[in-house]
């Protein structure tokens, strides 16, 4: 290997070295620890705590409102507890039957035509607790019903209230889930990250 080569070689591997430094002293420099971060995509936001609550864990979050009230009526929320696995967390209007639980069914072509379908597809799940905020159901959120949120196929969740036998229906959009999963998991890699816990 000649002068010159060696030369251009020791160059180069400075080059990307400078750059690979560059790179990470500005994504520290504009760390800020303390700050929250909330973005949203579509029917979604993802809201991730300051970087120093270590214990902390981002969410994928989704309100859904009353049409002409604009009232909240059941809170959507994608969280996964410390040493736990992912769940689907709602938080369902105060004054619901607790007997029945909640049922949450995704749309397709097959449950759309045979109702019968539609019932046997549908996961349900018990009242966990009820709160000032509302009554909350935890869904785990398995192989299944993870392939069905990614299948952009918009849900409806299906309560009774206390005050009448009808069941309720609302909706559960997939507009933005994509973007807003690829967001959550950047965010918690980022959070759970060796290097971005040291600043932290």
């Amino acid at each position: 290997m000649t002068n010159l080569t060696q030369k251009l070689a020791l160059g180069a591997a400075a080059l990307v070295v400078g750059a690979v430094l560059g790179w990470a002293v500005r994504g520290v420099a504009t760390y800020n620890t303390s700050t929250q971060s909330m973005t949203s995509y579509d029917s979604w936001r993802v809201a991730c705590p300051a970087a120093n609550q270590k214990e902390a864990g981002c969410e994928m979050i989704q309100d859904v409102l009353d049409s002409q009230s604009h009232a909240e009526i059941t809170r959507i929320a994608i969280v996964k507890p410390p040493g736990g696995k992912l769940l689907l967390n709602l938080t369902m209007p105060l004054g619901v039957a607790l007997e029945p639980g909640v049922g949450l069914t995704f749309d397709s072509d097959t449950e759309a035509k045979d109702p019968k379908a539609a019932k046997q597809a549908m996961i349900t799940a018990k009242y966990r607790t009820c709160t000032q905020q509302g009554c909350i159901v935890d869904i785990p959120i398995d192989d299944k019903l993870q392939a069905q949120l990614d299948g952009d196929k918009d849900g409806r969740l299906v309560f009774v209230s206390a005050n009448d036998t009808k069941p309720i229906a609302v909706p559960l959009s997939l507009k933005g889930y994509a973007a807003a999963k690829s967001a959550y998991n950047s965010n918690e890699a980022k959070r759970s990250s060796w290097f971005w816990r040291m600043w932290s």
